[in-house]
């Protein structure tokens, strides 16, 4: 169903440093109820891109119960902490791509996303890896072919080197969105919704500031 495009690979690792054992197989098997397969014409969807623990998928999930969250992640552990989740508190509108978001636009040929959220992308931020992140003007376009009219991009980070690339990016395909917050002074995150990932936590407890950005489809 889904291709491994060479330029669309993914980096990183895909499980964590602790050396607790897992059950793939179990793993493997749980996910096969949440998995996502194929678009319904009857239902709206939210795009979860790097969801890492979660946290921001079921925060979605009990936002917009009319919506189903597609959460989008490579990263294993994390997907069994949501997996748990989900399953313990009978969640019904999540669904799970364990996997590359650029697979889930390849297949994408109508505008069926009412928002995208990026919360906390990998920086990359050595010049030699620049070419590793996930936020750049060519993929931002390709965001705005499937969402729907007037929907938004939420972007967060807490990397200055990712503001400045995530800003060019925005100028480079301003045409294709508004950025709703440029005049704002305060871009956090607080300021719009009450959640606190493990990354956004890890930024606070290092006196980093996370950025906010939100660019609405024209």
């Amino acid at each position: 169903m889904f291709s491994s495009n060479y330029t669309n690979r993914l980096f990183g690792r895909t499980r964590g440093r602790s050396k607790k054992k897992i059950n793939l197989n179990n793993y493997y098997e749980v996910l096969v109820k949440y998995k996502f397969q194929n678009f319904n014409e009857k239902s709206e969807y939210i795009l979860d891109v790097g969801t890492g623990y979660g946290e921001s998928s079921i925060f979605l999930a009990k936002q917009f119960p009319d919506k189903v969250v597609l959460s989008c992640e490579k990263y294993i552990d994390g997907n069994i902490i949501l997996l748990k989740y989900v399953q313990k508190n009978n969640i019904n509108n999540i669904l799970l791509h364990n996997g590359n978001v650029h697979n889930i636009i390849e297949i994408t040929n109508k505008e069926y996303f009412n928002l995208v959220w990026i919360f906390f992308p990998d920086p990359w931020p050595k010049n030699r890896h620049a070419k590793r992140r996930l936020i750049t003007s060519e993929f931002l376009i390709k965001l705005h072919k499937i969402l729907k009219e007037n929907s938004e991009i939420y972007i967060a980070t807490d990397s200055t080197i990712y503001v400045r690339f995530i800003l060019n990016s925005i100028y480079k395909c301003k045409k294709y969105f508004n950025w709703v917050n440029q005049s704002e002074i305060n871009l956090s995150i607080k300021d719009y919704f009450d959640i606190e990932t493990k990354y956004y936590k890890k930024a606070i407890n290092s006196q980093r500031k996370p950025s906010l950005f939100i660019l609405r489809k024209l």
